[in-house]
């Protein structure tokens, strides 16, 4: 295998998991402060998902629903981590794409929390936007942490890019 194709793969599955596991911990850390089971959110979403759950009061924190979610979730932070690490592999070898994957990934983050919100939120109740838009954030920065942590020419263009110099005589 190629060298590059082994940055982005091994990439794209730390990046990923890295994110599934930090919106995991966020959301079990708040349902235990609110008092619930740690499983609270995964076995809501889970059961609405796959299950037909409509009304959250009814909800069984059940291993089926929890694991179901879980899988669901897995899949979809492991696809948003190979195509962040594709993306920033590209950038780094053409920086010119940089404002084309900012741009990609801040419209596709932004419709994958709309999505979210959109499914979630009459689920978890008011202010879910707010622990949503927390936790993808919390995902978001770790992952760019990490990728950017194994892309050291990225790392360093992005440290040598000069922000607001004004040009003599402007």
């Amino acid at each position: 295998m190629r060298t590059e194709t082994e940055v982005i793969l091994r990439g794209g599955l730390f990046a990923g998991l890295i994110g599934y596991v930090t919106i995991v911990v966020f959301f079990a850390a708040l349902n235990l402060i609110a008092g619930h089971s740690p499983f609270q959110t995964a076995a809501l979403l889970g059961s609405a998902l796959f299950f037909g759950l409509r009304d959250p009061a009814l909800l069984e924190v059940t291993p089926a629903a929890v694991l179901t979610f879980n899988m669901v979730h897995a899949l979809v932070m492991l696809a948003v981590g190979f195509l962040t690490s594709w993306l920033v592999a590209k950038s780094e070898k053409y920086p010119v794409l940089q404002y084309a994957v900012l741009f990609a990934l801040i419209f596709v983050g932004f419709h994958l929390f709309a999505a979210v919100v959109f499914f979630a939120g009459p689920l978890m109740g008011r202010g879910a936007w707010i622990q949503i838009a927390l936790a993808s954030v919390a995902a978001a920065v770790a992952m760019g942490w990490y990728l950017l942590r194994i892309h050291p020419e990225l790392r360093q263009e992005l440290r040598d890019v000069q922000m607001g110099d004004v040009p003599p005589g402007a």
